[in-house]
């Protein structure tokens, strides 16, 4: 239904967005399939997350066999991003996922049988390690890109607004529940729940039955197309097409930047900056870190409750901007007067506003870009991600040595503003 201008906190609605309950997606069986398989899936990685440490330094291996194991599983899944970006758009987003899960629960079941018969070695952890990775890369860019060809296209909103609640909720359920594994059963226990829980995302993919992309028709125009250097004999066909087009289209650029940056920003602030934060200048060490990743995971929720409400605003290119900017400065705020209240309320802020801008970001691009690309073109986003984490860890760790950990927490938040500044030079993205 087509509703008339009306006004959503002092915003001037477009005529032509209709407004979806963040809840319609459930009624469409396809969709309440997949969000339960992935919940279940996603809740098994958490768990994998806190179970695999254990299993190899129970079974002999010492921190370095732990961070050989980890990098060759991180190596295989960047390098096999761009790889299921481009099976998923020739054979379709379900069909990758569903054979990418099934696979990797026959690796973890195999890591199981190792595990059974006592000391592993690291020849033997790595031959697991890496097809794991291998997998995941090429399960991750068709989950971006399998919504369109599973819900209508009024609620892709609404869809990815419910699927980045599924994923903060299982970022907290699944490592909780690993943790409790470990503590009361054997290792081996959480890795055959891990497998198990893949399985089942593998049948719930196989039951569903996908439509034909409900965005395809609406993008893969010439229009969509102009000025983006492509000949129509290799119309998005080949890498060099997909590339030429992403660095032609406002969205995918500004996309692909904020990414970038975010992750450069984030990771080090996250999970090196905030921990000696806590414990040095809060001096409340575990618990204050704890406390300021509760509001983390809280605010994810309220914005992904909010996101779809962007999407129904006029030029939501320059409010997203504008929110892209204020969770920027929201990050500068966290060690603003020392106090674990203030951070909390800070990292509450920046995360509402990440996860309202999350949405409206993976809706556009679902919407906009053409439907033989997406995979590809959620590659290069997820790229953009993967090859961010380990710069950000390894800058943060060195700046730390030498500064201490509030500027590292200020210029990782002006830099986020920064990036997001960039957007008010392209015209074409501010109207979007």
């Amino acid at each position: 239904m087509t509703m008339g201008p009306r006004r959503v906190a002092g915003t001037a609605v477009t005529s032509g967005e209709p407004a979806v309950r963040l809840l319609a997606p459930l009624r469409e069986r396809r969709f309440a399939l997949y969000l339960i398989g992935q919940l279940l899936s996603q809740i098994g990685d958490g768990i994998y997350l806190v179970t695999l440490p254990f299993v190899i330094l129970n079974q002999g291996g010492g921190p370095a066999n732990l961070g050989v194991v980890l990098a060759c599983y991180g190596g295989a899944r960047l390098a096999f991003l761009p790889v299921g970006g481009a099976l998923a758009d020739r054979l379709g987003a379900r069909p990758v996922m569903l054979a990418a899960d099934a696979l990797r629960a026959v690796v973890v079941l195999g890591f199981v049988a190792l595990a059974a018969d006592g000391h592993i070695p690291l020849w033997a952890m790595i031959t697991v390690a890496v097809p794991f990775g291998i997998l995941g890369g090429i399960f991750m860019p068709a989950s971006f890109a399998v919504l369109p060809q599973i819900v209508r296209p009024e609620s892709l909103a609404a869809g990815n607004s419910l699927i980045q609640i599924m994923q903060s909720t299982s970022r907290i359920a699944g490592p909780a529940l690993g943790g409790m594994l470990v503590a009361s059963f054997k290792s081996g226990v959480g890795l055959l729940i891990d497998a198990i829980t893949f399985l089942v995302s593998s049948l719930t993919l196989m039951a569903i039955r996908p439509s034909k992309p409900a965005v395809e028709a609406a993008v893969d125009t010439a229009a969509q197309h102009a000025d983006d250097g492509v000949q129509d004999s290799d119309r998005l066909r080949t890498w060099r097409s997909v590339l030429r087009y992403a660095a032609s289209s406002p969205l995918v650029r500004m996309t692909l930047l904020t990414t970038l940056v975010f992750n450069l920003a984030a990771v080090g602030l996250i999970e090196i900056a905030l921990p000696i934060f806590a414990q040095d200048s809060l001096g409340r060490g575990a618990f204050g870190f704890g406390v300021m990743m509760t509001g983390l995971g809280a605010g994810s929720v309220i914005g992904a409750l909010l996101g779809p409400a962007l999407l129904r605003l006029r030029r939501r290119g320059l409010v997203a901007l504008c929110l892209g900017i204020a969770e920027g400065l929201a990050l500068t705020g966290i060690p603003v007067g020392s106090s674990l209240v203030m951070a909390t309320a800070a990292m509450f802020t920046a995360a509402s506003l990440q996860a309202t801008v999350n949405v409206f970001y993976m809706t556009m691009l679902q919407r906009t870009v053409p439907a033989r690309a997406l995979g590809r073109v959620m590659s290069l986003l997820a790229t953009c991600a993967g090859l961010a984490y380990p710069a950000s860890a390894l800058l943060a760790g060195t700046v730390l040595g030498t500064v201490d950990p509030e500027v590292v927490i200020i210029v990782a938040g002006l830099g986020v503003s920064a990036a997001f500044s960039v957007g008010f030079f392209s015209r074409p993205y501010r109207n979007l």
